[in-house]
């Protein structure tokens, strides 16, 4: 990393006038993408027309359904943009309540911890990009954006690994990042992913213990990238396994609301392209998709469960309510979590 780029670092570090440091999430976001535009993968079919396909979703939501797709347009982006666009989308949430503890020895964070929270985001957003096909691959759905941002080459990797009807295939994943895009209204599903980064955020902090610090006295921006960043050394997975259970039910929710569309003759290539158990390739998040995977069998038989039985809360019910996510036990027996909820069991 060039020197220009440690002070840039060590600048936005001292720029920490809002609840988040995005600028910084944004620098760490290139840093971990500055390999991935090297190797972008092209669909060779001139057949497939991404505006074209993304007109007819639009269309039909418009015809059936009351709400639109909330989405006026659809661009093509690489990793790096894809995670800035991942960024600015995650921005309409309230990030005031985030807290990530105190240094060692009970230092106060300050305003480094805007640059700290900065950080985190940053290494999602990379994580995101660099790995997956989009929102629904693991059932994110914190943004909202006016632009269906497609994360180029892992969708169209995505999308070569079948033989399937391409055009059939091309609109099963635009379809599922639409609703995925359209849950980011519900702000029960952030507040996870919050409660999720505030984990991995004191762990960073108590890695901590026994180190000579004072950030607020730190000059040397590459001290500051070794203590804080984690560029190099911070396992982003982790952020995601203290929520593996409700990202399999937002998985889920996204699936199920996919198919409500009646876009394709043969919905069963949603369980196509979502199904796991076919990466794209090896990856950081291997296992985490391994995990994922084992729980999807569950968490469609908890769908199930939920259509048979007569209860008193919707989906979307569910969504608004953090309290009513289903826990991982709960989803393998969902019996407990109608108890739980004060559903009556079938």
């Amino acid at each position: 990393m060039s020197e220009d780029i440690f002070s840039q670092f060590f600048n936005l570090f001292n720029n920490n006038d809002s609840e988040v440091n995005w600028e910084l999430s944004k620098q760490i976001n290139k840093h971990l993408n500055k390999d991935s535009e090297k190797n972008l993968f092209e669909l060779s079919n001139e057949e497939l027309n991404l505006e074209e396909l993304f007109r007819y979703l639009e269309l039909n939501i418009e015809n059936n359904f009351e709400q639109n797709t909330q989405q006026s347009s659809i661009q093509l982006l690489g990793p790096s943009e894809y995670g800035d666009w991942f960024l600015d989308s995650i921005q309409h949430f309230d990030f005031s309540n985030f807290s990530i503890g105190d240094l060692p020895g009970g230092m106060q964070l300050g305003n480094i911890q805007s640059s700290i929270i900065g950080m985190q985001l940053g290494n999602l957003a990379g994580m995101v990009s660099k790995n997956m096909w989009g929102l629904s691959h693991f059932g994110i759905i914190l943004p909202q954006s006016k632009t269906l941002a497609i994360n180029k080459s892992k969708y169209f990797a995505r999308i070569d690994q079948f033989e399937a009807d391409l055009n059939q295939l091309a609109l099963s994943l635009i379809a599922l990042e639409s609703v995925a895009l359209s849950l980011g209204r519900y702000s029960a599903p952030f507040v996870k992913i919050i409660e999720s980064l505030e984990i991995a955020s004191k762990e960073m902090m108590s890695g901590l213990q026994g180190m000579e610090i004072d950030p607020a006295n730190m000059t040397n921006p590459q001290e500051i990238l070794n203590n804080f960043s984690g560029i190099e050394g911070f396992d982003p997975s982790k952020i995601l396994e203290e929520i593996i259970a409700p990202l399999s039910f937002y998985r889920g929710v996204i699936m199920s609301k996919a198919k409500e569309l009646n876009l394709i003759q043969d919905d069963s290539t949603f369980d196509l392209v979502m199904d796991l158990s076919f990466p794209i390739e090896q990856s950081p998040l291997s296992d985490f998709e391994a995990g994922i995977n084992e729980l999807d069998e569950s968490t469609t038989l908890f769908f199930e469960f939920l259509i048979n039985s007569s209860n008193e809360f919707t989906i979307d019910d569910i969504l608004s309510d953090k309290n009513l996510i289903p826990s991982r036990d709960e989803i393998e027996d969902p019996i407990a979590w109608a108890a739980r909820t004060s559903l009556p069991p079938i």
